[in-house]
């Protein structure tokens, strides 16, 4: 299981950032978390500029007014939900302030696109260079947080971090149902058509592909220890895995899809990546990546 006793929320006071912090908020609500922090990072370039032209009173200025802006949000926000999260503003680089502050807490929040949506889910972007560097779970928000996640979509490949995945799925949803989804290949399928094998054979081999992956989702789900009552599992062969993945969150409806950073191997890990970063960019709900 995991340890889930805190989040952090970034924000630029962006739509998506706020519906991050209404989502941290809710979060903390429902999982019943001991601590909840937004934080602002003022760019610290073009604040040295400021100190090079010895405008310090703009300076200061700025930092006031983003400290104001941020307490407006938390005050607003615990109207709303009764959930007063700590405001936060600190100067420096985003993305080393960001992963700084996030070593204190076990989950960080984000709105999946920021003032600048063109830039920001831009190959090289904070968010994604977040992903590369900090070892924390990540949760891109898309959606108001209205209600509770409800519909948790995990995808399964049976390793180590699957399991973490699932563990964090149910941890951010503890009473909402959880959907496993497993893509499955079978090996050497297209070779034996190419080799003229029959297609009885080719179908046979793939039933066996079949009953191998649901005995392996089976064995998964026991190590974990999870209650059954609150699986739904989906088995699903071959093609573009993202493409699958998408499909069933679209037809569960699901208003979360859990992946893990990276898979059991090395070719995994460089398919699964790219699996993460697709969802990010295609994917109509929330989306938690852990590591």
């Amino acid at each position: 299981m995991v340890s889930l006793q805190s989040i952090l929320a970034a924000t630029d006071f962006s739509t998506d950032a706020r519906r991050a912090a209404e989502r941290a908020a809710m979060i903390c609500a429902t999982a019943g978390l001991s601590r909840g922090a937004v934080l602002h990072v003022l760019e610290s370039s073009w604040l040295e500029a400021l100190k090079r032209f010895s405008l310090r009173a703009d300076l200061d200025q700025s930092i006031a007014s983003a400290s104001r802006a941020l307490d407006e949000w938390v005050a607003t926000l615990r109207e709303r939900s009764g959930i007063t999260l700590e405001p936060q503003v600190r100067v420096g680089k985003v993305l080393n302030t960001i992963l700084e502050a996030a070593t204190d807490f076990d989950l960080l929040a984000l709105g999946a696109r920021g003032n600048h949506p063109l830039r920001d889910f831009a190959v090289g972007t904070t968010a994604e260079r977040l992903l590369r560097q900090t070892h924390k779970p990540i949760l891109v928000v898309r959606r108001e947080a209205a209600t509770p996640y409800q519909r948790v979509l995990v995808a399964v490949d049976f390793s180590p971090h699957s399991r973490r995945a699932l563990a964090w799925g149910t941890a951010l949803a503890p009473q909402g149902e959880i959907y496993l989804a497993h893509v499955f290949e079978a090996l050497f399928a297209v070779e034996m058509r190419y080799a003229s094998v029959t297609e009885e054979t080719v179908q046979e081999y793939r039933a066996k592909a079949r009953a191998q992956a649901e005995a392996d989702l089976q064995r998964f789900i026991d190590a974990f220890g999870v209650d059954e009552g609150r699986l739904n599992r989906s088995i699903e062969h071959g093609g573009h895995v993202p493409t699958k993945l998408l499909d069933k969150a679209r037809e569960i409806g699901a208003d979360l899809v859990v992946v893990g950073k990276h898979g059991q191997s090395l070719t995994e890990a460089l398919l699964l990546g790219s699996v993460t970063l697709h969802l990010l960019a295609a994917c109509p709900c929330d989306v938690l990546v852990t590591q």
